[in-house]
């Protein structure tokens, strides 16, 4: 599933975010719930606000929250009703809980634990309390600092141990707008997508086999969200600026979408269907023939024989090939989405002159 992150010192725009989030596919929102001592009443309202927005768009409310903050709010790991009545689905506890506390609690809703910290020890230990453990998961940090984010050996070391033991596993990745304050760095999970583009930061992670997978900063391009509604089927949605004006048949086809072959090629993607779907048409030559940098969307011409109509993708830079014309450039956000082409049950085109 897809979550938002929603962060109780403002939330002035939580109302559009969240309906938004909800109409293109995201069903989880995640907070961070650490009460100051001088104001717990007014964070308790703030909750309660947003605890009502979730409730209204269907989406499952995930808190971070401190022992001392769960105590303002009259409750505590083995008595949670305050926070299931406001309508918090689950909280990520913090490291050092004991084992029959989190037994309790997951007796109460769904608990969150930190998934770097497990151990085959403490989840032995956990048995003993028998807890409901469908409502145990393992949920990895974000890591505001640069160079603090996990590395990719040891979360995926981790991750196979958390399955072995049936986890399910969520984590972070950065947003493609405003990075959250006081740091503006990015709120990943995986250190290497730190300055990724989260699109095919999501499309890793997935390709990990995490179950669930949270936008760490508050801040999205609204007008990105196609991304997100789509790929929830598979479905790889690239905007791509067309060279040129195109023919009627073309622009159908790209936006329609196909999917690559079964056979990956190295350079390319290669849309399956293309060659039979132009195989009536005589299609010429371009005048000149620029170099294919990565992401350029190119269709093979009468000069290539039986291969004229196919359609393709470059997934790195190459050199000039006058047998191939040249129909547009896939925004440079999207470039690193290009190797998990196969894995997509459609890839289709949002064309823009």
């Amino acid at each position: 599933m897809l979550g938002i992150s929603v962060y109780l010192q403002d939330l002035s725009a939580a109302p559009q975010k969240i309906k938004q989030a909800a109409e293109n596919g995201f069903q989880l929102i995640f907070s961070s719930l650490h009460i100051p001592e001088g104001d717990p009443e007014t964070y308790f309202q703030t909750l309660s606000s947003l605890s009502a927005l979730a409730k209204s768009h269907n989406m499952q409310l995930i808190m971070d929250i401190s022992e001392k903050s769960l105590h303002y709010l009259k409750a505590d790991y083995r008595h949670a009703k305050p926070l299931t009545t406001l309508g918090v689905t689950g909280l990520r506890i913090d490291d050092g809980v004991a084992a029959a506390d989190i037994a309790s609690l997951s007796q109460q809703l769904n608990v969150y634990l930190n998934a770097s910290t497990i151990t085959a020890s403490f989840l032995q230990e956990l048995a003993h309390y028998h807890p409901r453990m469908e409502a145990i998961e393992a949920f990895h940090n974000y890591y505001p600092k640069p160079g603090t984010g996990l590395s990719k050996s040891f979360f995926t070391a981790k991750n196979a141990f958390l399955k072995e033991h049936d986890l399910r596993i969520s984590a972070f990745i950065p947003g493609d707008a405003a990075k959250r304050f006081p740091l503006h760095e990015g709120l990943p999970t995986l250190e290497a997508h730190r300055y990724a583009s989260p699109y095919a930061a999501f499309l890793e992670l997935k390709s990990l086999g995490i179950d669930d997978v949270y936008i760490g900063d508050a801040e999205m391009k609204t007008e990105r969200f196609y991304f997100w509604k789509n790929i929830r089927q598979r479905e790889l949605v690239l905007p791509l600026k067309l060279a040129h004006p195109i023919s009627p048949q073309l622009a159908t086809y790209l936006t329609n979408g196909d999917c690559d072959r079964p056979d990956t090629a190295a350079d390319f993607v290669r849309l399956r269907n293309s060659r039979s779907y132009f195989q009536d048409q005589l299609i010429p030559p371009q005048d000149s023939s620029p170099v294919r940098e990565t992401g350029a969307v190119t269709m093979d011409n009468s000069l290539f024989g039986r291969y004229q109509g196919e359609v393709m993708i470059s997934k790195k830079t190459l050199p000039p090939e006058p047998k191939t014309n040249i129909i547009g450039y896939i925004d440079p956000a999207f470039h690193d989405c290009l190797p998990y082409a196969a894995q997509m049950k459609k890839i289709r085109f949002l064309l823009q002159e």
